[in-house]
């Protein structure tokens, strides 16, 4: 057992456990898979730590280190991959690439140096890669990289380079996760620079790794101290980019509604100050309108309230749809939403406009596995035509959208679109 290493090893398992820590309040499927892939390097560690001082590793430990570097590898890809894919696909493309370089990594931590034992690993491994990538994830291109990366393994097995063969396998795949990463996460995040970095090290140390056991044996344990500083070093940048999403997202929900990911009361009364301002300046004219779904309540007492928020979310998408870039959609509460409509020219245009999200919201939504159509009543005001005032503008829009709808020839129209939902 060599001690010198038991600092390193328990600095990676704290860090281990503070990433448990975090990520019990940022619970997701990719922080899941870091913590794993970092437990395969804590394994890896500990199995080192047992390693002799000198001469060649014990043979189960050799496997564990090695065979923990490809698992760590595969995971952390499967952290950093393309989300495009189809969960089961991106598993099983994974699962099958990542067998065929266990199996390599197993031979070579049995200490067993003859090329014979390494060919059918070697071509099972080409065929599963070109294989995967032309059916799986239907990219020539990555076809042709495992097609060239094992052949390569395959000339290095040939000149009995065994270790160079290993080691450089394993450089590709967390260079690979380097490159996965950057493209990943956000650009700004402090926490991408630690992960990338830390990646991009691993995989160098990997490609440097035969050189330096073969010109600089008697300086392992330097090497072995300095192999362990990208660990803390991706451990740290994992912990940072969950903080960083943490707080990314409270500012989300500070400023949107969580069930619909409209913009709130708070945020819209920002976005509507501006678009004020943006008016005079431009000396145009907007309008706000304000709307509310119709029989709302009776939707929650007869369908239950998860149908209701079924109806809001339905609802809150078509009017995101039916908006351009430059107006706001906000939910303000309950079932009421409003919209600030930019370059309105007159009430006749705003008139057609609240026609049309009318007929878009009276498309049929699929509640417990029947249609239910449902109403909405509208209410506007103008700026500068009604008022000057963002908040004059917002109660003259909500008393208009009350007043028509307690109108009688117009609740005699929402009536028959509801009992039609009722029905159906």
């Amino acid at each position: 057992m060599n001690v010198a290493f038991f600092p390193d090893l328990f600095a990676l398992a704290l860090l281990v456990v503070i990433l448990a820590m975090v990520r019990r309040r940022h619970s997701d499927v990719r922080a899941d898979a870091w913590l794993l892939g970092l437990s395969f390097t804590l394994v890896e560690s500990i199995a080192h730590t047992f390693y002799a001082p000198t001469g060649i590793p014990d043979k189960l430990l050799h496997v564990v280190v090695v065979d923990c570097y490809v698992l760590a590898g595969m995971v952390f890809n499967w952290a950093a991959g393309d989300q495009r894919l189809e969960r089961s696909t991106r598993l099983l493309y994974l699962s099958l690439n990542g067998l065929a370089l266990l199996t390599l990594t197993t031979i070579y931590g049995l200490n067993l140096r003859y090329s014979g034992i390494y060919v059918p690993a070697v071509v099972v491994g080409l065929l599963l890669g070109v294989g995967s990538s032309i059916f799986l994830r239907r990219s020539w291109l990555h076809a042709a990289a495992y097609a060239v990366g094992w052949t390569a393994i395959g000339v290095l097995v040939a000149h009995q380079d065994f270790r160079a063969a290993v080691y450089w396998s394993l450089a590709s795949v967390y260079a690979i996760a380097a490159v996965n990463f950057q493209r990943r996460l956000e650009r700004q995040s402090t926490g991408k620079l630690a992960i990338v970095a830390g990646f991009s090290i691993w995989a160098l140390f990997f490609l440097t790794h035969p050189w330096v056991m073969d010109h600089y044996a008697l300086h392992a344990d330097i090497a072995s101290h300095v192999w362990n500083m990208q660990k803390s070093l991706i451990s740290i940048g994992m912990i940072l980019t969950m903080l960083e999403e943490q707080v990314s997202n409270n500012e989300w929900l500070a400023l949107h509604d969580e069930l619909t990911g409209l913009p709130n009361r708070r945020l819209f009364a920002a976005r509507l100050t501006s678009a004020v301002e943006l008016c005079e300046r431009k000396r145009s004219c907007l309008a706000l309108v304000v709307l509310d779904i119709n029989d709302f309540k009776q939707i929650n007492d007869s369908l239950g309230h998860v149908a209701g928020d079924q109806v809001l979310r339905e609802v809150s998408s078509v009017l995101r749809k039916s908006v351009r870039a430059t107006d706001t959609v906000a939910r303000l509460g309950g079932d009421e939403f409003i919209i600030v409509v930019t370059d309105m020219p007159n009430e006749n245009a705003v008139e057609r406009f609240t026609d049309s999200l009318r007929s878009a919201i009276a498309h049929p939504i699929t509640i417990h596995d029947k249609p239910l159509v449902v109403g909405a009543s509208f209410g506007f005001a103008m700026y500068p035509q009604d008022a000057k005032d963002a908040t004059k503008l917002l109660r003259l829009a909500d008393q208009r959208m009350y007043f028509l709808k307690k109108r009688p020839v117009h609740t005699a129209q929402i009536g028959a679109g509801a009992a039609a939902m009722h029905q159906a």
